[in-house]
């Protein structure tokens, strides 16, 4: 369209150019007056109608030269108008070029400069890529034009009345909720949360995602020098470690750390680094990465144990240290595969007509998101302060959860609802799926009887979220019945995903049942009615699925109590673990003959990956002893048998104490000159045989009689720890925390055992504080943050737990 200003100047042209028309037909007219006055004199007779028709083609010519220009300025108008609409390069040009700086300066030809014409000295000034400011600013200051300035129609900000100090807090404020939250750099710059800042903190401009990464770096420093000194201060420290990668390949070290300061019994926990790995992940590789860590931290000789998964080369690495340190099992890691392994979950049977869908479930669980492991992990660092313990599910009716009802049980840890969805986040691989049995060789009939239901419940869930009909139709019936649970997949690397599968299933079996009822009245294919009957489940296959909730529950509860944000020590662990092998043990005459089958195969699996190795369950039992709980399952035998491991331990360390002394002792005679030194320290109140004991390295008699002691002394508070340890478990219950409320209590009865108990109290029972760390990192790099570089997501995840409020 012509704009309006275009077409008033084409209006102002046409009656222009009218006017000028009239005045020469006017003048024209008149020429013709005087002209036929002249020709009277030689010609006496004029021809009326030659006039008129001379008149009218003179009219004529006239009206058509006032058409042509008319026509040529609507043209121009219209190639006008469509340049503006293609581009405003012309529109532009002009008003640079029209500019009232340009009064006072000329533009230099082939440069981005310009010289002022009221400066004597021709003055340079820049006016790069055309720019004016400077120039204007120049002759404004310089030679007080102020007219040239423009008119300012920006909000004028407010006066802050905030101190440089008041700022400067708020900034600290500010970037520690970023990086505490866990929220994107550029948050705080978002128009919603600007406008609020505005209106609370008038004219206080928050930080940038560029004052976060600058800042980022610095508290990184500050963090890590303050971590190094409260480091300086213990006396052990036990570590957990992990690797992991990301499907871009981009893989992370983490070490975190525990301990008890040296004057209490308060367990920290925090992450002793957090950084990229870009080396091969053999074990020569993660020895060096370790050593230089730990060496960075100043603790390579305080750690005493190192709890990690059974990735093969982890475990020649911490092995290679060559330090005084003991390797613990993951022992969550060891419980996910004996109970996949004795059910064969993930058993791959290829010969089976249904075969195709395990292997599409497997690839689809490969390519699945880290997201559901990461929520996961997230349960673990909150299920025990935010979730009430569920109650029992009945099982022949599905449940209604109204949305005030929080005491409703629920397997998923939070309270919405489990999306069918896959999510594109980055899949972190690690060693969670290594030793799980794929393969179908020699599998039992009860076995293979489960691997058919699971394949069933797996192709329905993935039906139902593949078919936007079927999942419309689900959907519905599910909020008609007020149930807020959805179906899940399960994923070979989460801990009892294939048990909440399971329980999804159960919650919801009178609308699965109601789907397979009604298949053939929704529009759906015929070959998705045939793939649908195909997964339908049958009496036999909801008992199977009973079953499996059944045995699978005690399981799902012990993991929930490892993985919890108080860390659990090994003893609890131990507490746990013999509790579920009296829990498989036990028979039931009201179990069915297919129950206590599947009890028998899990407790195989349960003997084979914790009492098969008997280092690793030595170590585990003697840990386990300082904790009440696991002390309160020990046989007599087995309490026996640990004390007089410590007794050894004890006698070893009074020896090198003693010998330590001893070499000391020796040595100052020799660096003596002096007599009276000598005689003074070497021969006072020492007997020949006492000299000749000195000189062999041999300890003295009084240093045999203080070991004597020494064991008298662990004897006697091995007594008073069997005494307030029953007493103590009479009045709680084992948790998480019963341990530390124990030393707290009675730590200073105990000269000997209150040292020891530090030490292996220190030791988490399982990886969770290295996978939650992974979580973590997933989460901060999902959110608008696929520009976040592997330094500042290691700086984020390190302060995380750093940063308080």
């Amino acid at each position: 369209m012509i704009s309006k200003s275009i077409l008033i100047d084409l209006t102002n042209c046409t009656i222009g150019d009218r006017s000028e028309n009239e005045n020469n037909v006017n003048s024209k007219d008149s020429h013709r007056t005087q002209s036929s006055l002249s020709n009277t004199t030689t010609t006496h007779e004029h021809d009326p109608g030659s006039e008129s028709n001379e008149v009218l083609g003179d009219d004529t010519h006239y009206i058509n030269s006032n058409n042509k220009k008319i026509k040529v300025a609507k043209n121009k108008a219209i190639a006008i108008s469509r340049n503006n609409c293609l581009t405003t390069t012309t529109i532009e040009t002009t008003s640079v070029q029209s500019s009232q700086v340009w009064k006072y300066a000329i533009r230099c030809p082939n440069s981005n400069f310009s010289i002022c014409s009221l400066c004597p000295n021709d003055k340079k000034i820049s006016t790069n890529n055309g720019s004016t400011s400077t120039l204007r600013k120049h002759l404004i200051s310089e030679h007080q034009l102020h007219e040239l300035a423009l008119p300012n129609n920006k909000r004028k900000r407010i006066d802050p009345q905030i101190s440089n100090n008041k700022k400067q807090h708020l900034h600290d404020l500010f970037i520690k909720c970023v990086i505490r939250d866990g929220r994107t750099f550029n948050d705080l710059q978002k128009p919603g949360l600007k406008k609020i800042l505005q209106e609370l903190i008038p004219g206080y401009e928050p930080p940038t995602r560029y004052s976060v990464a600058r800042q980022l770096k610095r508290l990184y420093k500050l963090y890590l020098k303050k971590l190094i000194d409260d480091l300086a201060l213990i006396g052990d420290i036990s570590i957990t470690l992990d690797l992991c990668s990301n499907k871009q390949m981009r893989s992370f070290l983490v070490i975190t750390g525990h301990y008890f300061p040296k004057n209490g019994f308060d367990l920290q926990s925090t992450v002793l680094n957090f950084s990229t790995f870009n080396v091969h992940h053999t074990s020569v590789d993660i020895l060096r990465v370790l050593q230089e860590k730990l060496k960075e931290l100043d603790i390579l000789h305080k750690v005493v144990r190192v709890t990690s998964d059974g990735g093969r080369n982890v475990v020649r690495a911490v092995r290679n240290l060559h330090l005084n340190l003991e390797r613990v099992w993951c022992v969550a890691h060891r419980l996910h595969l004996a109970v996949t392994n004795a059910f064969g979950f993930w058993i791959l049977q290829k010969d089976d007509e249904n075969g195709s869908i395990a292997l599409e479930q497997d690839n689809l669980n490969n390519g699945l998101n880290y997201a559901e492991k990461e929520m996961a992990n997230i349960e673990r660092l909150d299920n025990n302060d935010d979730i009430d313990e569920p109650d029992e599910i009945n099982m022949n009716v599905t449940r209604d959860e109204s949305d005030d009802d929080e005491s409703s049980e629920t397997y998923d840890s939070n309270d919405e609802e489990e999306s069918l969805l896959d999510n594109n986040d980055e899949e972190f691989v690690d060693d969670w799926t290594t030793n799980v049995i794929q393969s179908d060789f020699d599998i039992a009939c009860e076995q293979n009887m489960i691997i058919i239901v699971i394949k069933k419940c797996r192709g329905l869930v993935s039906m139902i979220k593949r078919s936007t009909i079927i999942a419309l139709y689900f959907d519905t019936e599910r909020k008609q019945a007020n149930i807020k649970r959805n179906l899940c997949y399960d994923v070979k690397s989460r801990w009892n995903s294939t048990f909440s599968m399971i329980d999804s299933f159960l919650v919801l079996r009178q609308l699965i049942q109601k789907l397979f009822s009604y298949k053939h009245q929704l529009t759906i294919q015929p070959k998705q009615v045939k793939k649908l009957a195909d997964y339908e489940l049958t009496s036999d296959d909801w008992n199977v699925l009973l079953v499996l909730h059944s045995i699978l529950k005690p399981f799902y509860h012990a993991t929930k109590v490892m993985s919890g944000r108080q860390y659990p020590s090994i003893g609890l662990a131990f507490y746990l673990l013999t509790r579920l092998k009296n829990f498989l043990q036990q028979n039931d005459r009201k179990e069915s003959s297919m129950e206590k089958r599947l009890k028998q195969l899990l407790l195989k699996q349960l003997l084979h990956y914790f009492e098969s190795d008997d280092e690793q369950m030595e170590l585990l039992k003697l840990h386990s002893y300082f904790d009440p709980a696991g002390f309160s399952t020990f046989t007599e035998s087995e309490k026996r048998s640990v004390e007089q491991n410590i007794k050894q331990m004890v006698t070893d360390g009074a020896c090198q104490s003693s010998i330590s002394v001893t070499n000391t002792l020796s040595i100052s005679p020799t660096t003596t000159n002096s007599p009276n030194t000598t005689n003074s320290t070497g021969n006072l109140n020492k007997s020949a045989i006492d000299m000749f004991n000195e000189s062999i390295g041999d300890i003295n008699y009084e240093d045999s009689r203080r070991g004597e002691n020494t064991r008298a002394t662990i004897v006697n508070e091995f007594q008073n720890y069997r005494k307030y340890a029953t007493q103590f478990n009479l009045k709680h219950k084992p948790d998480a925390t019963s341990a530390i409320i124990f030393w707290r209590t009675y730590g200073d009865t105990f000269s000997i055992l209150k040292g020891l108990a530090k030490k292996m109290l220190s030791t988490p029972a399982t990886s969770v504080p290295s996978e939650s760390c992974f979580s973590l990192s997933s989460s901060l790099g999902r959110k608008e943050r696929a520009r976040l570089t592997g330094d500042n997501l290691s700086s984020s995840v390190f302060l995380k737990d750093k940063i308080n409020f």
